[in-house]
């Protein structure tokens, strides 16, 4: 019990927990991590200095599979690529997109990526349940330290429940940490949606009573993240009081506020739209890695004549994974929008080799050289991979441009997503006036005309334009009950749908596929009469 490096396998939480795994110390930058390996287990659950060198090593344990490089660094993706907003390429993350893989308990999909997610959320539930259990015994504390420990670890394990359950429906959810006497009771059936529901409001209105809005350190959880957390499980109970009250509060705090659309992305997200980001802080010891979420959703350009890999290009891109027809549409629709100029996404590639431009090409011209083709694969093919618009949203400005690896902050919750919550749980409650106020807020954001009508649709259109590939699109059309429509009208592009080996995804897909199937060597944890999702036994 007393060396941190010590593992222990639980089936209690499904999956082999590193509950006393090595934790990181909280002394001079955030995620400036000393390594503490002669400190017991005792000291981090017993001392106040502990607990918030564990709360740290949460933050470090949030961020492992963002930077997790197998399979090309898909597993942070493949929300997107099972989105109606992609197009899947090629690579690992395009045989999600194709339900190829994740699709059933048999493929490779499913026990690798699906599995990290699983064991992912899972790992941090179990560490922050012992943190919350250290704080809560302990006697020999301030009382707004105390809190400040058990906020921020109610947050971390709000959100990682919430991600199951959206994720995997039939979810079990438990308190209590894992120790040498439970680590092998073995749960007999999910918990319900109440007992779920009712842990996340419980766990953030805590964390709202007692977290700031301006945490000391960017990248900790403050209350608008809290606040902003408690809209969208607001959202889900179809509780459109609360998510609109939740809303306004943000909005209205004066702690947060929209940026210009050039600066939402740019460096490292320290402004007053993001509420909430993962650090990848470099060159720090035990701190951020580097990941390639970049690299997989900018188009291979460089492999045109007349193109070499840039700043302003997007940096290096293998174009494995991109915008789909629909939102390239949905973005076109005004002319005047700002977030395909290089900001969130770029839809031009220029020259910018002059010894191998082509006949006819300047420098600074926009790549065009290819034509997305509803028949001719090859052509299609290398409009995909070569000139595709891409997403910027995780490129890093300040490494080399040929460098796939890069270290940039990534946003989780900002500020736009809050206004479109606000927008649709007003709209709902009959309050017209406010939801135009907020979905106009952002529009208007973009430099595109206000409107004056508003319908869920609407929302889902502005939230397709302002959020894609951030991971919610996903989970936004499965609460409204509009991902199957959606998927089978837009999934990846009909050429591209037809081109695969293995068939056209929209004849595989199944309503059924709304809940991610539960890896069978996590089945194999559970009790015997788990009930598995519906359609994958």
């Amino acid at each position: 019990m007393k060396n941190m490096n010590l593992n222990i396998v639980s089936k209690r939480i499904f999956a082999v927990v590193f509950a006393l795994a090595m934790l990181s110390s909280c002394e001079k930058d955030f995620l400036e991590d000393k390594l503490r390996s002669n400190t017991s287990v005792d000291f981090l659950y017993t001392t106040p200095e502990g607990l918030e060198s564990a709360v740290v090593g949460l933050y470090s344990l949030n961020r492992e599979i963002y930077q997790d490089l197998s399979l090309n660094g898909t597993y942070p993706l493949i929300l997107q690529a099972k989105s109606d907003l992609g197009v899947g390429i090629t690579g690992e993350v395009s045989l999600y997109s194709r339900l190829l893989w994740g699709a059933s308990l048999g493929d490779f999909g499913t026990t690798s990526g699906i599995n990290a997610h699983w064991v992912h959320h899972y790992r941090i539930v179990d560490r922050c349940n012992a943190i919350i259990r250290g704080a809560e015994n302990l006697q020999d504390i301030d009382e707004s330290r105390k809190n400040q420990i058990l906020a921020e670890a109610k947050c971390m394990r709000a959100n990682a429940y919430f991600s199951l359950y959206r994720l995997f429906n039939n979810i079990f959810i438990t308190t209590e940490p894992t120790t040498p006497e439970n680590a092998f009771d073995v749960p007999q059936d999910k918990s319900s949606v109440e007992e779920i529901f009712s842990l996340l409001r419980s766990d953030l209105d805590f964390a709202i009573d007692n977290l700031d809005y301006n945490p000391e350190q960017f990248g900790r959880w403050g209350q608008g993240a809290a606040r902003h957390l408690r809209a969208m499980v607001a959202l889900w109970e179809e509780d459109w009081t609360e998510a609109a009250a939740q809303a306004d509060a943000i909005i209205t705090s004066g702690n947060h506020s929209l940026v210009a659309t050039e600066e939402v992305f740019a460096g490292e997200l320290d402004h007053s739209e993001t509420l909430f980001a993962i650090n990848f802080e470099r060159e720090t010891i035990g701190g951020g890695s580097q990941h390639i979420m970049s690299w997989n959703m900018v188009s291979a350009y460089s492999d045109a004549p007349g193109l070499i890999q840039s700043v302003e290009n997007g940096g290096a891109g293998a174009g494995f994974i991109s915008l789909n027809q629909y939102i390239i549409d949905l973005l076109n629709e005004d002319p005047d929008d700002n977030r395909k100029n290089n900001t969130y996404y770029i839809f031009e590639y220029a020259y910018n080799d002059e010894s191998a431009l082509p006949p006819g090409k300047e420098l600074g011209d926009p790549l065009d050289l290819y034509e997305n083709s509803e028949t001719d694969q090859n052509e299609f093919m290398l409009y995909y991979r070569r000139q595709n618009p891409g997403v910027l949203k995780f490129f890093d400005e300040t490494v080399e441009p040929t460098d796939r690896n890069h270290f940039k902050n990534i946003m989780i919750y900002r500020l736009a997503e809050t206004y479109l919550i606000g927008a649709e749980a007003h709209m709902m409650a009959n309050n017209t006036t406010k939801a135009l106020e907020y979905l106009n807020a952002v529009r208007e954001r973009a430099n595109t005309d206000p409107v004056n009508s508003i319908d869920l649709q609407a929302i889902l259109d502005e939230g397709a334009r302002e959020l894609a590939f951030e991971g919610q699109r996903w989970f936004t059309l499965k609460r409204t009950g509009k991902l199957y429509e959606f998927l089978l009208d837009h999934m990846n592009n009909d050429n591209m749908n037809e081109s695969y080996p293995e068939g056209n995804p929209k004849v595989l897909l199944r309503e059924y596929m709304e809940n991610w199937p539960i890896p069978q060597q996590q089945m194999d944890l559970l009790g015997p009469n788990y009930p598995q999702n519906e359609g994958y036994n």
